[in-house]
């Protein structure tokens, strides 16, 4: 089955910001505002093609291709992570241990200024 997330994709290790917690004074790292929309939005685009199904027969095989919107440096396997905890989010993958996914491929697509993306293809 092929999945689309549209937009650029975000890595999540590289967008944090420090904030204080309130309570006890100490500093945290979380994920930028940015991020957390972009991740809103990929749970819903995702949930919406799935259409309330689950994976049901594991181990799966994943095949990732990421096409950015732009010429900046880019990490694959960062932005690989950000996707797996989309697909956790949205309840089509259970967890993305090695119970449930025992492959995964990633490619970059290439740059796509018209069409930033990320396609999924999982394969049991």
């Amino acid at each position: 089955m092929k999945l689309s997330i549209i937009g650029n994709v975000p890595s999540l290790k590289n967008r944090k910001i420090i904030s204080m917690n309130r309570a006890t004074g100490r500093p945290f790292l979380r994920s930028a505002p940015a991020v957390k929309q972009w991740q809103a939005e990929a749970e819903e685009q995702l949930r919406k093609q799935f259409k309330g199904l689950k994976v049901a027969d594991y181990p799966i095989s994943i095949a990732v291709s990421i096409y950015y919107g732009n010429l900046r440096r880019h990490d694959l396997d960062n932005s690989l992570a950000t996707i797996m905890d989309a697909l956790v989010a949205a309840e089509i993958i259970e967890d993305d241990n090695i119970n449930n996914v025992d492959s995964i491929s990633i490619s970059y697509g290439g740059y796509d200024k018209e069409n930033p993306r990320a396609e999924i293809f999982l394969d049991d």
